[in-house]
């Protein structure tokens, strides 16, 4: 791929040929004598690569099938469909009594109105083109910061395999937003403007009622206006050109992302949600993805890669800079402290990385008022082929119905919770936590004793939830006592402990689920 030069070339244009030249120049719309179909294809074949590498990465993994919460995320949506208004209380659950904030509302809406349309096939479908749009977003906003050059479809590419995501959850839309709010930040300091960072309050408006980690966007938010404000009051004489906006001003910006985020039927309740999320401790030792990164993983290097890079280029940079720097400090505390937040540094580093060498190359300064049509035209027929290719590939892949029922099959209790519907098993039912998400969704009679919605139970639940199914302090379970039946997979500590018990009866065994009834709830 070619760049812009920041100066026209003097020369002719055949000698400014790869042969002759070390820096070859992209064809200019209207300029039909530097076309390069060679070129177009080369670009076209690496955008489609790009776009189509983590939907493909996804039908491998079947993340679609195996992952534990967009059951409850599809079940909540139906619940809010069905009530025109948001749950205050935990839903499904037998501690309904409890608190619970839908922080996601918008994206279960999203997956709850896809799934009722089209089915199973909805969720990995909606995943596939949530993916392709980030990786389409993430293209272009590298493009627009560090101009058009191989080196920058080198960085996009090695950011999306950092950042990618293969489970079909509101995080996707994470993705989406902060790497907007970077194309805005960037952006605004390539123009020497700040009118684009106006557009923020509507992002936060829309980003908190989709995903509650909207939080760390208002982290990088404030971050850079604080970094602007003390280069304001530190730095009067500042080599490079940056905005020259007031501190009135930038502390508006900031004001208003904050109280953007409150507009939405959840008020001002997703940041006490969040302030929840912080005192946790339970789930960064349990939950595998929660934990921090085991380098076993090809991503977890690309990203380590990613941030060396970034930091070479900052340690190279004479930009008198407080932002670059802290945006890299705080986004790799965060990712490197768990998988889950892999994306947070990727992103950060990748743009980083693409500003210099857009300032490197020279073609920083220089863009275009208009997009040539064949560039747009490569961009958009990358996206479609890829839709075609990554669609095409999973139906042949596991995205059938009939796929997806069998699959589903190996990994929930899909035939243990047919027989505890069809026996009129009566409730409490005591749950495997890693089940729970499912069984909200296939149980729907039963609430659930424990699921995936961390925040609903806090550490002292979580923790007795594990403890007792690994048999551990498990007679003091005061959810265990009082259930009239237990759903557990077959291969859990548990299980063999009550297989031992007189009170207990086994009532059903398959491949992966087995189900206790107490001996007085045996008809």
């Amino acid at each position: 791929m070619q760049s812009v030069a920041s100066e026209p070339s003097s020369k002719p244009s055949s000698e400014s040929s790869p042969e002759t030249s070390s820096e070859t120049h992209l064809p200019v719309e209207g300029n039909s004598s530097d076309f390069n179909a060679l070129q177009l294809v080369l670009r076209f074949a690496a955008f489609t690569f790009t776009l189509a590498l983590v939907p493909l990465l996804a039908i491998q993994s079947k993340a679609f099938d195996i992952d534990p919460d967009i059951w409850w995320h599809i079940r909540v949506g139906d619940w809010i469909a069905q009530h025109h208004a948001l749950p205050r209380f935990g839903i499904f659950s037998q501690h309904a009594e409890r608190p619970w904030t839908a922080y996601s509302w918008g994206f279960d809406l999203l997956v709850s109105g896809l799934h009722g349309v089209f089915g199973l096939p909805a969720i990995p479908g909606m995943l596939l083109c949530l993916e392709i749009l980030i990786s389409l977003a993430f293209l272009l906003a590298l493009r627009r910061i560090g101009g058009d050059s191989w080196w920058n479809w080198w960085i996009a590419t090695a950011g999306i395999v950092a950042l990618y995501v293969d489970s079909p959850r509101p995080v996707l839309l994470t993705l989406l937003f902060f790497t907007i709010e970077m194309l805005l930040i960037f952006d605004a300091e390539r123009t020497g403007g700040d009118k684009l960072l106006y557009w923020m309050g509507p992002l936060f408006v829309l980003w908190a009622n989709c995903h509650i980690q909207f939080v760390y966007g208002l982290a990088v938010l404030g971050l850079y206006v604080g970094s602007r404000i003390l280069s304001a009051i530190l730095i009067r004489n500042q080599v490079e050109r940056a905005p020259q906006s007031s501190i009135l001003q930038l502390a508006g910006i900031f004001g208003m992302a904050v109280v953007g985020a409150c507009i939405g039927p959840n008020g001002w309740r997703p940041y006490a949600v969040a302030l929840g999320y912080v005192n946790q401790k339970f789930i960064y030792q349990e939950i595998q993805e929660m934990t921090a990164m085991s380098f076993r993983r090809p991503e977890h290097f690309v990203e380590l890669f990613l941030v060396m890079a970034a930091c070479f280029v900052l340690g190279r940079s004479r930009r008198h800079d407080f932002f670059r720097p802290a945006l890299l400090l705080l986004t790799a505390a965060v990712s490197f402290r768990s998988m889950r937040d892999m994306w947070f540094v990727a992103i950060a580093a990748s743009f980083v990385t693409a500003e210099a060498v857009g300032e490197r190359r020279g073609s920083r300064t220089e863009w275009p008022a208009k997009w040539p049509k064949w560039e747009t035209a490569s961009y958009a027929l990358a996206a479609i082929v890829a839709l075609i290719v990554s669609f095409g590939y999973g139906m042949g892949h596991g995205m059938r119905t009939p796929d997806m029922v069998n699959f589903i099959d190996r990994i929930y209790p899909v035939r243990a919770t047919a027989f505890a519907s069809d026996s009129h098993l009566q409730g409490p039912m005591y749950n495997d936590f890693n089940w729970g998400g499912f069984l909200i969704f296939n149980l729907r009679d039963q609430p659930v004793s424990i699921d995936g919605r961390n925040d609903l139970y806090g550490d002292e639940l979580l923790r007795r939830a594990v403890d007792t199914a690994g048999a551990v302090n498990w007679q003091s379970d005061p959810d265990l006592a009082r259930a009239n039946f237990v759903l557990l997979d077959r291969t859990a500590p548990l299980a063999a402990a009550l297989s031992k018990e007189p009170t207990y009866r086994t009532v059903y065994q398959d491949h992966i689920a087995i189900i206790f009834a107490r001996q007085q709830a045996v008809q």
